[in-house]
């Protein structure tokens, strides 16, 4: 998929065609980086389980679901891309709406995954996962909230084909966004919350790192609780990005 990624950034350096004013490859490229951390995220969570978890049914669906589902995504959204028409919020054929519907089943399925896998790293009762209790439950949480967030915004993002998409308000056209991410800036974009739900899972490990770092004399349940601190925080803060989109006001202008 990083291979894929980088053939996909070139393509966008030689092809001139736009689609609502950016790149017909812009949109691929991001869900292949996006994808690339995901996966490479859940490998990273994985690897601290001992060798009793290599075989359970759970790893088998986080593993193999999550492959399934995302190159579902990423092939049909890169498919979409080369031919310059929208992948999301395309209803305008039998066709294109049942690949829409089957794009958000496979969405849910594939950011399931993360949350199957928080659950897992949270009730650890058998201490296989090698890693602090601090770093366990940043993972964990961090999972989760992608998960349970990540569909939440995800559903309401998807639920807007015909009111406007992720834009609320504003500039319906990605030309005049932010750059690399395209946020709109003159209303309010539903991607912002999208984007900060998703990636809690990889936000919330270097967060806590960082603090473990910081604070190496810190008891483990003292530092624990900092983390549901830091995690409610986060919750709160993807949520705020959300209730500002739905206002019509710009992340960022």
């Amino acid at each position: 998929m990083l291979c894929a990624s980088l053939i996909t950034l070139g393509l966008s350096v030689i092809d001139p065609r736009l689609f609502q004013g950016a790149s017909v490859w812009h949109k691929p490229w991001k869900f292949q980086i996006s994808t690339v951390l995901y996966w490479w995220s859940l490998a990273w969570f994985i690897s601290y389980f001992g060798p009793t978890e290599q075989f359970s049914w759970s790893r088998r669906f986080i593993v193999w679901m999550s492959l399934i589902a995302g190159l579902f995504e990423v092939v049909y959204i890169s498919w979409q891309g080369a031919f310059g028409l929208a992948s999301h919020y395309n209803t305008s054929s039998p066709f294109y709406g049942a690949m829409y519907t089957a794009m958000a089943v496979f969405a849910v399925l594939l950011t399931s995954t993360a949350g199957v896998l928080g659950y897992k790293v949270l009730r650890d009762q058998a201490q296989t996962f090698a890693t602090s209790l601090a770093l366990r439950h940043a993972i964990g949480w961090g999972l989760i909230i992608s998960s349970v967030l990540g569909i939440v915004t995800g559903g309401i993002l998807g639920g807007r084909a015909n009111s406007g998409g992720h834009w609320v308000g504003g500039t319906t056209n990605d030309a005049l966004g932010l750059m690399v991410l395209n946020w709109s800036r003159d209303g309010g974009d539903l991607r912002v919350a999208h984007f900060f739900a998703l990636h809690a899972m990889q936000i919330l490990p270097v967060m806590a790192m960082l603090f473990i770092w910081l604070t190496p004399s810190m008891s483990a349940n003292t530092s624990k609780r900092f983390i549901w601190l830091l995690a409610f925080a986060y919750s709160g803060f993807c949520i705020l990005t959300l209730i500002q989109a739905l206002s019509g006001a710009p992340f960022m202008n």
